[in-house]
Order: C-alpha cells, then sequence, then structure tokens
C-alpha cells in the first residue's frame, strides 16, 4: 500500500525514497523492472559463465564478480522498502548471476535479505505515522504465512523447473502490471 506523499515547500529537507516520491513514478516503472528481472534470471546461467570466462582471461577470481552484486542488491532493498512487488524476482536474479550456488541455495540468501529489506522498511513506516494498521496486519499474516510455505517448498522443488517458475511467475506479474497501469 502506497501513501502519496506529502508535499512540502523549498525548505522541506530531502526525505526517504517514498516519503518524497510520487506513487505515480514507481508505479509506472515497477512493471518494466519486474520484466528485466525475470528475463535476467532466464539467462542468468549463460550469462554468468560468459562473465566468468571474461574474467578468467582477465585474471579475476570469482569474487570480484560476486562484488558487482552489491550494488545492484543495494539498489534492489531500495526499490523493496518503497515497493516490494518483485523485489524476490530482482535480487534472485541478481544473486544468480554473480554467485555459484545452486538456485536453492540462492533461494534462502534471498529471503534472508527480503527479510531485512521488509523489517527495515517496517521499522521505518512504524515511526512515520503513516501505516495502516488493519491493512498491515493482513499483509504481516500473509506475508509470514507466504514466506514460510514457499521456503519449504522451494526446497523440494528441483532448481531447473523453480527457476523457470520463478521467470514465468516474475513475467506474468510484470505483464500484469503494465497491462494494468
Amino acid at each position: 500500500m502506497v501513501i502519496p506523499a506529502r508535499r512540502c515547500g523549498r525548505r522541506c529537507d530531502r526525505r526517504l525514497l517514498l516519503l518524497n516520491s510520487g506513487e505515480k513514478l514507481f508505479r509506472s516503472l515497477v512493471p518494466f523492472l519486474i520484466i528485466l528481472a525475470s528475463l535476467l534470471l532466464a539467462v542468468s546461467d549463460p550469462l554468468r559463465g560468459w562473465l566468468l570466462r571474461r574474467q578468467n582471461k582477465k585474471g579475476a577470481t570469482a569474487m570480484s564478480l560476486a562484488t558487482w552484486g552489491v550494488l545492484p542488491v543495494g539498489l534492489a532493498a531500495i526499490y523493496g522498502g518503497y515497493f516490494g512487488a518483485g523485489l524476490s524476482v530482482i535480487v534472485l536474479a541478481v544473486l544468480g548471476l554473480v554467485l555459484g550456488d545452486s538456485l536453492t541455495q540462492l533461494n534462502a540468501l534471498k529471503q534472508a535479505i527480503s527479510f531485512s529489506v521488509n523489517t527495515a522498511a517496517a521499522i521505518f513506516f512504524l515511526f512515520s505515522g503513516k501505516v495502516v494498521w488493519s491493512a498491515a496486519a493482513v499483509m504481516a499474516v500473509c506475508a509470514l504465512l507466504g514466506g514460510a510455505l514457499g521456503g519449504r517448498l522451494a526446497g523440494k522443488i528441483k532448481p531447473s523447473v523453480l527457476r523457470w517458475v520463478v521467470v514465468v511467475i516474475g513475467l506474468a506479474v510484470g505483464l500484469a502490471y503494465l497491462v494494468r497501469g
């Protein structure tokens, strides 16, 4: 739930992204971010292989490739604190690109990152005075149930199937946001 930002004059200090930007800006960007992340996840294995081969020719290590993931994951965290839709797909795509772990392990790391982002955003909003508590309670219960069930299910599905399920769902969500505009 996005609450329109309060407008202020020139004296207004720069507040955090959500409380200063309009809903319309992010609403227009969200479908493209989700679709881009889904496509990135779909091609992350071959793209990661190409990047590693390129790094090896230059004498760099796989660790140097992983350090490139910090900025995109940080940007995804900012985005996720503002508008959580597609955060998991974006983070999973970046992690899949820069880390060589299995998709199941990447999914667990993605869950930890998403939990941290959502906890930080929740704490911020808790003190912002703009929380609609009835909606927040429903969202909290559903997020906890979804996280618990999703984590168990992800551990039982083959990584290749999980990847394509996430890609298809991500594309469907991105297209739904695009059509709904």
